[in-house]
């Protein structure tokens, strides 16, 4: 196995970073960085429309029971 990678010197096996490359490296990290805002920004935005949709489920459950206690049962229900 050493000597298949053997005609590979220590020296030519650096990576040089040139303006091309760091400019790719910027542009996707930019792009994972808006990614996980946006991401962020939709669970944010889900667990506040969940907050709001069960206030109003809880406000007309609310409102059925007071216009439920203002008017008697039938008596073929107590029965």
């Amino acid at each position: 196995m050493n000597n298949l990678f053997s005609y590979v010197k220590y020296s030519e096996a650096s990576f040089q970073m040139s303006g091309q490359y760091f400019a790719l490296l910027i542009v996707t990290s930019s792009f994972w960085i808006l990614l996980w805002l946006g991401y962020r920004n939709n669970k944010l935005n889900d667990e506040n429309k969940e907050k709001e949709k069960k206030k109003r489920i809880d406000a007309k459950t609310k409102q059925r029971k007071k216009l439920e206690s203002l008017y008697p049962q039938k008596l073929s229900n107590k029965l």
